[in-house]
């Protein structure tokens, strides 16, 4: 008989975020109003040295293109998106930059929004993924850094390099493609995957169609996001997704008793940031048959209902502290 912790959250297959670079205003008027209709949150990726500045970033495709400021950003937040660091400058990263580009970047972000920035997410090119970059993340209290990479993530993925899927409608000189809505999802399928997709502001025709989709492309992908994954796919922030991650990741489970008529366990929370504020996990218990017409767990001395997934195994989703005591047992003993 075993406790053990689910990949994913509610025990579901796979996983799928959505994040939107440089934070511009106009994704209010196409992009957002889908996110409320098809209940998916988002997550924009913030240019903190020109927050709510109209863009003027080198020879960008977005110039002229306004920033979010911070009340902006805090109507996101109500929504239940998330935001993380762009970067200040949108620059090449060198080492005598990163005390600007991601702590101070960092500081100046969370006091104009009033909530932690937990993510970085690299702007540019993987460039801005380097030594230097990684360690200062690490060093400014980031729980995960965000590449370019289009490759899909798993849940063993390092979190200081966490991968996008770009959500384009072609990619870059010599190799064309043409846009695809179910892009990584039987992928995702198969490896318990996480589908992290990158764009920038999908209006009626994209800004440039190496960088972003249009409003209608959006939309296709969530409609084929929903059908494709039906009960099986858990659609997050990617804050969300690391805090289980993190939280899975710095579980042990104690075994302190295994009998015929009960099953005592203790968790144990090794070096867990304090950052991680969302401490849920999903975790199955393999019990007897008998056991599964009452189904039911003490946490700490207290019951609780349990969900019977398949025969013998139930299913509890808990935020869990350390030391928290499992009793799976005989209801008839």
């Amino acid at each position: 008989m075993a406790l053990t912790i689910c990949p994913w959250k509610h025990n579901k297959t796979w996983v799928y975020s959505i994040t939107y670079d440089e934070a511009l205003i106009d994704l209010h008027q196409f992009a957002i109003p889908i996110h409320e209709e098809y209940g998916i949150p988002g997550h924009v990726e913030v240019v903190v040295g020109q927050l709510g500045e109209t863009r003027n970033i080198g020879n960008s495709s977005y110039n002229g293109y306004r920033h979010m400021n911070a009340a902006e950003l805090k109507d996101l937040l109500t929504r239940g998106w998330g935001i993380g660091n762009h970067s200040w400058s949108h620059e090449l990263i060198q080492p005598d930059m990163v005390d600007l580009e991601i702590g101070r970047a960092k500081d100046v972000l969370e006091a104009a929004i009033d909530a932690p920035v937990d993510l970085y997410c690299a702007p540019g090119n993987n460039s801005n993924m380097s030594d230097h970059v990684l360690k200062a993340c690490r060093k400014h209290g980031y729980l995960g850094a965000m590449s370019l990479t289009d490759a899909l993530n798993r849940p063993n993925t390092p979190l200081f390099w966490i991968n996008r899927t770009a959500l384009h409608e072609q990619y870059y000189a010599p190799f064309f493609s043409e846009y695809d809505p179910f892009r990584n999802i039987r992928h995702a399928q198969a490896q318990n995957g996480w589908i992290i997709d990158y764009c920038h502001c999908p209006l009626e025709k994209p800004i440039h169609p190496n960088k972003d989709c249009s409003h209608l492309q959006l939309r296709k992908r969530f409609e084929t996001i929903l059908t494709e994954g039906g009960d099986n796919v858990w659609c997050a922030v990617p804050e969300e997704v690391l805090f289980y991650h993190q939280t899975r990741r710095h579980t042990q489970i104690e075994t302190l008793s295994d009998t015929e008529i009960q099953k005592h366990y203790r968790l144990h929370l090794n070096n867990l940031s304090d950052r991680v504020t969302c401490r849920t996990l999903t975790l199955h218990a393999d019990v007897p048959a008998p056991w599964c017409r009452s189904p039911n767990v003490w946490i700490d001395g207290q019951p609780h209902l349990a969900h019977l997934i398949e025969p013998r195994k139930l299913q509890i989703t808990i935020t869990v502290t350390d030391g928290m005591e499992l009793v799976f047992k005989d209801p008839s003993a």
